[in-house]
């Protein structure tokens, strides 16, 4: 009988929202799942769905894109379903999603479906740091490069501070990938000053400026070395007119800073070493050959 009726529930206009709920709460999972794919499903029978049916149609239900899904709906079906592969992704490509549910799909979703959030969706700092939980080499790069591309630093580096994921180890990363800027803000927000004189005293205060700063923004004493490795090599390619985001930047960095061996966290050291590891791109050699 299902084979006759299917189409009819599919596409006929004839039903009201109360006989699509009726045949959601009482049909098998292929009627279910022709409500679901309707031309046009409205709110409250979203919600039947998302609460009442089985997976196969609330994943119907998150893949039409006519279907009216409330926040509420859509966080009830990955409540129930959040195991499922098939449904996360397709929640993830709907074409408006509340912030709530990016957080939580990041959370849930395989690496492709979080670069598909990152590029479709606009992400909060806020969810920028919660992608640093799932992979966080790459995370943590991407939270940088976000820093380095925010048109309005001081609120990101603030919203960094706020969710206690303004460190050591993420201004560090930043020096070491010539995020200047970053770091710059960074020690502002951390030690309570102003940009402007943040700035003066991590570059013209003198050889006592940053650590001045560096202490009072309560950064690990064992690592002012390192911090000052950084400032000072971005210093010297700054007049040498080198690109001070680019590979030969980064190598020189990390360069300098295990020539001087500071005493930092194995984490940290890990990960540098591997950017090293990384064999330079030949342009980048023959600069520095040169």
């Amino acid at each position: 009988m299902d084979t006759v009726a299917m189409p009819i529930i599919g596409f006929s206009p004839a039903f009201t929202d109360e006989d699509l709920i009726e045949i959601v709460r009482s049909g098998s999972s292929a009627r279910q799942v022709a409500v679901a794919s309707r031309p046009k499903v409205s709110r409250d029978v979203a919600d039947v769905i998302a609460s009442d049916a089985g997976e196969l149609a609330v994943r119907a239900l998150a893949a039409n894109d006519n279907a009216d899904l409330s926040e509420r709906s859509m966080g009830r079906a990955l409540e129930r379903f959040s195991q499922s592969p098939e449904l996360v992704a397709a929640m993830a490509y709907r074409p408006v999603l509340p912030m709530a549910i990016t957080e939580k799909l990041i959370g849930l979703a395989s690496e492709a479906v979080r670069e598909h959030l990152v590029t479709r969706h606009a992400l909060a700092p806020e969810t920028a740091i919660q992608l640093a939980q799932y992979t966080r080499e790459r995370a943590t790069v991407d939270l940088i490069d976000q820093a380095g591309a925010s048109t309005d630093l001081p609120t990101f580096v603030a919203t960094l501070n706020a969710r206690k994921a303004l460190n050591a180890s993420l201004l560090l990363r930043g020096l070491a990938r010539g995020q200047m800027a970053f770091f710059e803000q960074g020690l502002s927000e951390l030690a309570g000053v102003a940009h402007d004189r943040a700035w003066l005293m991590i570059h013209d205060a003198g050889p006592l400026g940053l650590k001045a700063i560096y202490d009072r923004a309560g950064l690990p004493p064992r690592l002012f070395q390192a911090f000052r490795a950084g400032v000072d090599t971005w210093r010297g390619m700054q007049a040498e007119g080198v690109a001070l985001s680019g590979d030969r930047f980064q190598q020189r960095m990390l360069e300098r800073f295990l020539t001087q061996r500071p005493n930092t966290p194995r984490e940290d050291l890990t990960y540098l070493l591997e950017r090293l590891d990384r064999a330079p791109e030949p342009e980048m050699l023959a600069a520095n050959a040169a």
